[in-house]
């Protein structure tokens, strides 16, 4: 071989490398893309999987129901003090320390056999603001690692957005859904739940 034809061979070597980093470099950043979307999608279906959860429970630890599961105190059709505040439901939000301990053992999250609140006891998470400070790791079948943590407190009607500092009929859910990869910013779902 002369000195041209191994000169246009290491070019052309070095042109096809060049294609095929290029190629790699840029089905990698497709697959992240793809990902980073899929993410996005799970933690949605994640955060509202678990904010139906909390709104099948009832308003306020202090609510009870009758028979047929419809309110009888401490508010009900026949007593409600409005337009005062409601000042019997529990000023604080979060869980009993029994009920912590048996839905997250040692502050782990999910951690078996408490894997489903809805297949425990009655007496555990029996009402939304036990939710408050809750943690929950979900997986899909693709992505494993999303992280759901549940924030829950009073609001005013009028103002839904902002903490309340007494006791309302409104209280309002968020549930935070991180990933340490494919989500690069925290993503906020919330509700409100309604006495």
């Amino acid at each position: 071989m002369s000195l041209g034809q191994t000169m246009i061979s290491a070019a052309f070597f070095v042109l096809l490398t060049l294609a095929v980093l290029s190629a790699n470099k840029m089905i990698l950043e497709n697959t992240k893309y793809y990902l980073q979307e899929e993410a996005i999608e799970q933690a949605s279906n994640f955060a509202n999987a678990l904010l139906s959860e909390i709104q099948t429970k009832k308003f306020d630890s202090r609510v009870t129901l009758d028979g047929s599961g419809n309110v009888s105190g401490p508010y009900n059709q026949s007593n409600l003090p409005w337009p005062a505040a409601p000042t019997l439901f529990r000023h604080s939000m979060g869980p009993t320390f029994t009920a912590r301990n048996n839905v997250m053992p040692g502050g782990a999250p999910d951690a078996a056999p408490y894997k489903s609140i809805r297949g425990g006891s009655p007496n555990y998470f029996d009402d939304v603001g036990d939710y408050n400070g809750y943690v929950r790791t979900a997986k899909s079948a693709d992505i494993s690692g999303y992280t759901l943590t549940v924030k829950v407190y009073y609001v005013l009607k009028n103002s839904p957005d902002s903490p309340s500092g007494v006791q309302t009929y409104y209280k309002r859910i968020d549930v935070t859904v991180t990933h340490p990869i494919y989500l690069t910013q925290a993503l906020t779902f919330s509700a409100i739940a309604t006495y």
